[in-house]
């Protein structure tokens, strides 16, 4: 690679991590007091570009994030430009698979991306495959790559099994003995991203192997996916679910909304992002860049990250997740750090819970 496009991606990674180090510090205090029926009205209305968006007629759009969030988005779209999306769910291993094949063949078929892979998302701009985003202010983007949506891990709490004076304020709670019995614990296998928080707290000095080994011996319980943390802490069949995904636990709710579960931020958290990135030969640009600049306007936020699916980056819009504080997250625990360090992590949880 030349030195142009290591200075691309050296700008790249500075843009990315000074958003991560941003956060919600955008707290979006002007829409804290907005209703949901207000930001639904805050889209881009550039009549030129929607006239030549409507021209290109649709949109091809793979995306990484749940079946849920692409289809929300692309209805809103559709219902506010009258331009269909044609999107594609894949998890984000096989879609970057099936992105460099289709560069190896000569053009990226979608017209946009979403993806939680953002080390390849470097290397696709480096390499000149995508196109400039709209400057839209938006907390941290950068030229090529855009953070949004955030998921911040907690604990996941059975509000029956668990009183208000027995709340865990610190991971180090979950060391009480009464709940001996009563803990479900996500296997690190689950994905890179998932594995962020026990990599953040293994290399805690506060915590380390010690804090597990401690866990461990609470005879907590290990499950293979975080679907089955939260199930298994609204059961009642465990009070504390570690680590926890908030959506996990409103989808839950959304479906039973007196199930006994809630989430709490801890005194470490992480944070996994999803990105957006626009193809630079996309067959119909003018859509991408409407939905881009769509996607990245408070009404197209609410839309992404509401019904509790995730945080955005423009602070606590309607239905969207609250963030936790800034104090609490490990910023310096990336995914390419989580990444790295994957078959580490995995060995020491597994040498700990066997």
């Amino acid at each position: 690679m030349n030195s142009s496009n290591h200075t691309l991606r050296a700008k790249l990674a500075a843009a990315i991590t000074f958003a991560t180090a941003l956060g919600v510090l955008h707290s979006g205090s002007a829409f804290a007091q907005a209703t949901a029926q207000q930001v639904a009205q805050q889209y881009p209305k550039d009549a030129k570009l929607i006239a030549a968006a409507k021209a290109e007629g649709s949109m091809v759009l793979y995306g990484s994030s749940s079946v849920v969030a692409l289809k929300a988005n692309a209805d809103a779209f559709e219902k506010t430009y009258g331009i269909p999306i044609k999107f594609t769910m894949t998890a984000s291993a096989p879609q970057t698979a099936r992105v460099d094949q289709e560069i190896k063949a000569g053009r990226i078929v979608p017209d946009a991306i979403i993806s939680a892979d953002r080390p390849s998302l470097y290397r696709w701009a480096a390499d000149g495959q995508l196109a400039k985003l709209p400057d839209m202010k938006f907390p941290g983007q950068s030229e090529y790559i855009v953070a949004i949506q955030s998921i911040y891990q907690g604990v996941l709490v059975n509000t029956d099994l668990v009183s208000k004076q027995d709340m865990p304020k610190k991971w180090s709670d979950l060391l009480n003995p009464k709940f001996a019995g009563k803990i479900v614990v996500g296997s690190p296998r689950v994905g890179t991203a998932y594995a962020m928080l026990y990599l953040a707290m293994l290399t805690d000095p506060n915590y380390g192997e010690a804090f597990f080994e401690k866990l461990a011996a609470q005879k907590a319980r290990v499950v293979r996916n975080n679907p089955m943390v939260a199930q298994l802490t609204a059961s009642g069949e465990a009070a504390l679910g570690f680590n926890g995904i908030p959506y996990d636990a409103n989808n839950i709710l959304a479906s039973n909304p007196k199930a006994p579960i809630t989430y709490v931020y801890l005194d470490i958290v992480c944070q996994a992002n999803t990105y957006l990135v626009l193809n630079g030969k996309a067959q119909r640009p003018n859509v991408a860049k409407l939905f881009a600049s769509w996607l990245m306007s408070p009404a197209g936020q609410m839309v992404n990250n509401g019904d509790g699916r995730a945080s955005s980056p423009l602070g606590n819009l309607p239905g969207t997740l609250t963030a936790p504080d800034r104090k609490m997250v490990r910023a310096d625990i990336t995914i390419e750090k989580s990444s790295a360090e994957y078959q580490k992590t995995i060995d020491t949880m597994e040498r700990i819970f066997k």
